[in-house]
């Protein structure tokens, strides 16, 4: 007959020990919750500043999109100078359509357009919690915000190049 000599005692005593070296126990998971809130906390904070910086990016990007198109219609027909009117988003609107528009026969067409994408169409918004694209009369400024204006929103998601436009005709809208 062998017998097994355990040096601690019984067996129930050492399943108990090996339990407890093994865990860990609540105040260390505290400490480290804890620690971890705050790592969260700062990268949190990091990536809303990171966040802001590439809508800045995204909306000057845009803003110069559209101000790029009124050069290049400038440079083929002549400057586009149409009066801003405040409190409303239809002079946006009515600019962005004529950079927009290509006549229906090829010969007709004006050189070079359309000047902007037809897919381009953006709502309008008055929020000042939004970027927005206002009309100036002769180009487009960027209101960040916390700035009072109306004008084209500015969509992050890219759900503003949906589909084309309505054909507008720059002749009947501004008298050409």
């Amino acid at each position: 007959m062998t017998t097994i000599n355990h040096k601690s005692g019984s067996a129930a005593s050492v399943l108990k020990h090996d339990w407890r070296a093994a865990g860990y126990s609540v105040s260390e998971l505290v400490i480290v919750i804890s620690i971890m809130g705050v790592l969260s906390g700062i990268t949190v904070g990091a990536f809303h500043q990171f966040l802001d910086g590439s809508k800045d990016a995204l909306a000057t990007a845009r803003l110069e999109m559209l101000n790029q198109a009124l050069h290049s219609f400038a440079q083929y027909n002549k400057e586009l100078i149409y009066t801003r009117q405040d409190g409303a988003a239809e002079d946006e609107r009515t600019v962005l359509r004529v950079l927009q528009y290509r006549g229906p026969s090829e010969d007709k067409a004006a050189i070079g357009s359309p000047y902007l994408d037809p897919m381009y169409n953006p709502l309008t918004s008055s929020s000042d919690s939004s970027y927005r694209l206002r009309w100036t009369g002769r180009m487009y400024e960027l209101l960040k915000p916390q700035t009072p204006g109306t004008g084209l929103l500015m969509n992050f998601e890219g759900t503003d190049f949906k589909g084309p436009p309505r054909p507008v005709d720059p002749a009947d809208m501004l008298g050409f």
